[in-house]
C-alpha cells in the first residue's frame, strides 16, 4: 500500500498542468463540440420523431 502511494506521488509530479491560454482554447473546443453534437442529436430526433408519426398515421389508416 505504501509503494502505491510513493508511485501516485511520483506520478503526480510528473503532471503538466496547461496555462491558461490552452485551458480556454480547449475548453472552448470542448463547449463548440457539445453544441456541434447536441445539434446532431436534435436534427436526428427531429426526423425519426417525424417518421415515427407517419407510420403511426399509415397504420390507424389501416385498421
Amino acid at each position: 500500500m505504501v509503494e502505491f502511494f510513493k508511485d501516485f506521488i511520483a506520478e503526480s509530479k510528473r503532471v503538466v498542468w496547461p496555462n491558461r491560454q490552452e485551458l480556454t482554447k480547449l475548453t472552448l473546443n470542448v463547449l463548440g463540440f457539445s453544441i456541434i453534437v447536441g445539434i446532431i442529436i436534435y436534427i436526428m430526433d427531429f426526423f425519426v420523431s417525424g417518421g415515427i408519426q407517419v407510420i403511426e398515421k399509415l397504420v390507424e389508416g389501416l385498421f
